[in-house]
């Protein structure tokens, strides 16, 4: 094909596309489309389906005569529409994050640019070439020319935005051809440098409109409170094709019953008495009509407005907090082609963790999932199809240098502009949408001030924000004005207070992300909750993100489902898996961090005040008591010992009210708790009643410390320069001098270990971990030696061996000193003392505590503590104190990359049984265990999940402290009060073992 380089083209981004307008699907007269799916109408047709595509590697390759009808296409491979080709075997998956895949030579991309030449045939009748007829894109990456019957049409670009062609002229009764040439680099790719895999094609519907020569061409619904918010308005604009015409208009409410109607030409205004408000917690609509003598558009209305107060974001004047993540398109298998059942999973999903708000991170979705989100109540962060990040990876640049390259670049103004206006005019009538977001990490210039000026006025009803315009570069001085909010990432919620207390800042606070949820992770979803809960400035934010990303890579030969990511189809360059990072797996497993956020979103919150239970909501709008009712559990040492239901006091939003405890306390001595579940009381879309939707747990007594003791007795202990050999009745135990650790346990007969017991400061870096497992590493850490500077029997106590330890690695000088002494038991247990000093200047320690190798047998587990799930010092929020059993195989917790998991705090003891044994271990102070069949060196080396190995034996650690697990793969560092940090510290543990009896 004769080079064309339109896609080269920043002065002309499309050609023969039509004017930006809302989206809606029009109906032919007599056709009801209110409940009617779109695919129903007799106006729409949709094209999707297998079509044929030839992949060529630059565009002088492809044939001129391709898009003839006569062109012989007979060796085109089918393919489906919508797809992107990488997941149908074509070109090469790719993941990058921040790093564009191309030179960065704007405008140009390489001459190798693969691109798709893609043919179908539809058919066209006499009625059909007697109207108007639109052919529409929802989805093409990155760029791509339209031909129809060998005719050019026109071209457009913006991946995630529709393009409308009006190809009237082209059609002829009967067989048309329909072909497009898809680039996948182009101008546009240096502003669509998303964090996702790179991928192309036409991923979204393609359908044509079969209209009447006059008709609707755009409207808009803008709604108000009025009164107090005891009336409303709604106000309808209407733009004509072909000249000026006459509709009438009818008004539903959310029950179906006829509100209104009249008749009207361009514009009208609807006053409502009494009107039903849409809200996420309430997404009532109602359906607006309008009809002309050919068509009838249906327009689901909610009725809201949201505005400012001060630091407050009032929606139907009531002050508004989002409980958000940001959502990508992505599936394993299909890409970002995104089906409505797949969104629906989503959805549903998000429903039942308590989630109310998305960002469409970084691009507009479909716009039929925005209708969705009306429907099923949603807030929404419509984000334009921008991102640029790419150009803080130039050489000698950086985010305080070359930010705002692109932003300040005077010919990227207009495509900046454009791409602001494809997205919100699309889903202008949304209700969901509440804020448009002009983009994400671009930087910030005269670009994306004069698209927030636009966007300004021409939709005053709604806020505006744009995270980037913080960032100030290249000597520009930023103009903010436009802009609604102040939205930042990933900062500290110190740094948020902090920014709170200058009131300069007058701008409500929004996190548009947060709390990175990358493997093991979130750990510090309830220290940003309790910052939202307390700063009403604070909007809410976004946790980063929704899913992980990953492509299929089939099975293993036993079954197990590989996901892949960067690096694994051999591309350059790539992230590795950085895009495995959301709150569920590629097929939509929840992760540990998703269950951790449902119940800091729970609805109402529990505390006890003087004796009774005061609940406080966390609700913007609805009453809880008619949400939720509870179950209560009371629990005698982690035992369930009487349970009962009850009734919710009403509590309006964000108020507090009060009920007495539902039972009394036991007699018996013990810690006594309370735990309340919280649970739906009618159905819902997604949710039923009864399901679950968080829970408090309220201690009532605190237990008595107890003493733990040890059975004297003289036991026969033998010596020498390698090993102390310490036996009794029915055990004989050896330690080793060099490792100042038990090497060898024999109780009743029987070899207890798998391997020498060891002192142990690693664990398998969490993702985020990855900032601090190089100072870890640098540290020496994951090779750390132990060397006993002294060790003996003490003379006193002829069961007692006290230990000198010294912890360094190689290269460097020593960073913990520990005296550990150990005492062993009439019938075997053993004590450990530890006191341990950790030179301040060498960063904290992943953990601390004791590790042993156990024998396969060992595999029913129980324990007093924090679970059922896995739980750490700052991600227990999923979790209450009970007393759980089950097996050693249920605590692995899959994670694509793996690492450490299966943790378990605030324990009292626990407890591991094979055939003949139970071993057993408790403390003088709460504790943390894990028990695997995976050792974290196996964790710390393998890349993939499908690639572990399960032991037969066990790992047990039993750890004095476990740090906790932050979010710093991309957030704050972890919390001081959360890290192994401290300087000196102690711990007493005892362990030992028991017959196993029939229970």
């Amino acid at each position: 094909m004769k080079h064309r380089h339109e896609f080269e083209d920043w002065a002309r981004p499309h050609e023969g596309v039509m004017p930006n307008r809302a989206y809606y699907i029009p109906f032919a007269p007599g056709q009801d489309p209110v409940q009617a799916m779109r695919e129903s109408s007799e106006r729409f047709v949709l094209l999707n389906g297998t079509w044929q595509m030839q992949l060529y590697d630059k565009i002088s390759a492809v044939p001129e005569e391709f898009c003839q009808p006569e062109f012989d296409a007979s060796g085109y491979p089918p393919m489906p529409v919508p797809s992107c080709w990488q997941t149908q075997g074509l070109d090469q998956n790719q993941y990058s994050n921040v790093r564009y895949p191309i030179p960065f030579d704007p405008p140009f991309v390489p001459h190798q640019n693969p691109c798709g030449a893609y043919r179908t045939h539809f058919t066209v009748d006499a009625a059909m070439l007697s109207q108007q007829v639109y052919l529409n894109f929802e989805g093409v990456d990155s760029f791509f020319y339209v031909w129809v019957n060998g005719h050019r049409v026109g071209y457009s670009q913006v991946s995630h935005s529709t393009s409308e062609f009006d190809v009237t002229p082209y059609l002829v009764e009967g067989e048309n051809l329909l072909a497009v040439l898809v680039m996948k680099w182009s101008v546009g790719t240096y502003l669509e440098c998303q964090d996702k895999f790179r991928m192309s094609g036409i991923f979204r519907d393609v359908y044509l409109l079969v209209r009447p020569r006059q008709h609707i061409r755009d409207f808009g619904v803008r709604t108000w409170g009025r009164e107090n918010y005891t009336r409303a308005v709604i106000q309808v604009g209407v733009e004509w094709n072909g000249g000026e015409g006459e509709l009438e208009w009818e008004l539903y409410d959310p029950q179906g019953s006829l509100v209104c109607r009249g008749e009207a030409a361009t514009e009208f205004t609807i006053h409502l008495e009494e009107p039903h408000f849409w809200t996420a917690e309430t997404p009532e609509l109602y359906q607006l009509l309008l009809r002309t003598e050919e068509e009838v558009i249906c327009q689901p209305v909610g009725v809201r407005d949201i505005t400012t107060k001060g630091r407050q974001v009032l929606l139907n004047g009531k002050p508004l907090r989002l409980k958000g993540v940001n959502r990508h398109d992505s599936d394993p298998v299909t890409g970002f082609t995104i089906s409505y059942e797949q969104a629906l999973k989503d959805l549903a999903l998000m429903k039942q963790h308590n989630v109310n708000a998305i960002r469409s991170s970084h691009y507009p979705n479909a716009p039929w999932f925005v209708q969705m989100c009306d429907r099923y109540g949603f807030y929404m962060i419509d984000e334009a199809d921008i991102e640029c990040h790419g150009v803080t990876e130039l050489f000698g640049g950086g985010d305080e240098t070359t930010f705002g390259l692109i932003a300040q670049w005077k010919e990227f103004e207009p495509l900046i502009l454009d791409r602001v206006q494809r997205c919100i005019i699309r889903d202008k009538n949304s209700p969901a949408v509440i804020i448009w977001s002009l983009g994400n990490e671009s930087g910030h210039g005269p670009g994306f001030e004069k698209a927030g000026i636009w966007g300004r006025d021409y939709d005053p009803t709604r806020l505006m924000h744009y995270e980037g315009s913080w960032h100030q570069t290249g000597g520009h001085i930023n103009d903010t004005s436009m802009f609604d909010l102040y939205s930042r990432m990933y900062n500290e919620p110190a740094f948020v207070r902090q920014w709170l207390a200058n009131s300069a800042n007058t701008k409500p606070f929004l996190l548009v992300e947060y709390c990175h949820a990358m493997g093991n992770g979130p750990g510090d979803l309830e220290d940003y909750e309790k910052l939202f809960l307390e700063e009403p400035g604070v909007l809410g934010g976004f946790v980063w993100e929704w899913c992980d990303h990953a492509v299929d890579g089939g099975v293993t030969a036993d079954g197990r489902r590989k996901f892949l990511y960067g690096g694994d189809s051999g591309e350059f360059p790539h992230d590795i898996n950085f895009c495995v990072d959301g709150l569920v797996s590629p097929d939509r497993i929840p992760h540990t961090g998703l269950k951790e956020l449902k119940n800091v979103w729970r609805p109402v919150r529990a505390y006890l005040n003087d004796g009774e239970i005061q609940l406080r909501s966390t609700l913007d709008f609805a009453d809880v008591s008619q949400l939720a009712e509870y179950r209560w559990e009371l629990q005698l040492d982690g035992v369930v010992v009487e349970q009962g239901r009850g009734e919710l006091p009403a509590i309006s939003a964000r108020q507090t009210a009060c009920m007495p405890l539902p039972c009394g306390l036991p007699q018996q001595p013990g810690r006594v708790d309370l735990r309340l579940v919280y649970l739906a009381r009618t159905d819902g879309d997604f949710v039923k009643a009864g399901d679950e939707l968080g829970f408090d747990q309220l201690t009532l007594r605190q237990s008595e410390k107890q003493e733990l003791r040890l059975q004297p007795a003289a036991l026969a202990v033998e010596e020498d320069d390698e090993e102390i050999r310490v036996s009794g009745e029915n055990f004989a135990y050896v330690l080793d001098r060099f490792t100042g650790c038990f090497k060898s346990l024999v109780w009743n007969g029987a070899e207890r270990l798998a391997g020498p017991m060891g002192f142990n400061v690693w664990r398998a870096p969490t993702d985020n971990d990855r900032k601090i497992r190089r100072v870890w590493e640098q540290a020496g850490y994951d090779r750390a030696q132990v060397r006993v500077a002294d060790c003996q029997v003490l003379a006193e106590e002829g069961t007692a061996i006290r230990c000198e330890l010294v912890f360094a690695a190689s290269i460097r000088q020593p960073f913990l000193r520990c005296t550990a002494v150990w005492r062993i038991g009439a019938d075997g247990t053993i004590a450990l003392k530890l006191e341990g000093k950790r030179d301040e200047v060498f960063p904290f320690l992943p953990r601390f505590g004791v590790r042993m190798m156990l024998p396969a047998g060992f595999e029913q587990l129980d324990y007093t503590g924090y679970g059922p799930q896995e739980s750490y010092l700052d991600k227990k929020n999923a979790c209450w104190f009970g007393h759980f059993a089950g097996t050693v195989s249920d605590e692995y917790v899959d994670t694509i990359k793996p690492q450490e998991h299966g943790s378990h705090v605030g324990c009292e003891q626990m407890r591991l049984r094979c055939a003949d044994a139970a071993l057993w271990a408790a403390g003088d102070q709460p504790f943390s265990f894990r028990a695997s069949h995976y050792p974290q060196e196996l964790l710390t080396s393998t890349a993939h999940n499908f690639e572990l190995k399960k032991s037969d034996e066990v790992e047990l650690c039993l750890d004095y402290k476990n740090s906790g697990i932050g979010s710093n793969s991309c957030g704050p560092v972890l919390a001081d009060e959360y890290a192994l940090k401290e300087t000196e510290f102690r711990m007493q543990l005892f362990f030992g073992f028991a017959a196993v009896t029939t229970e």
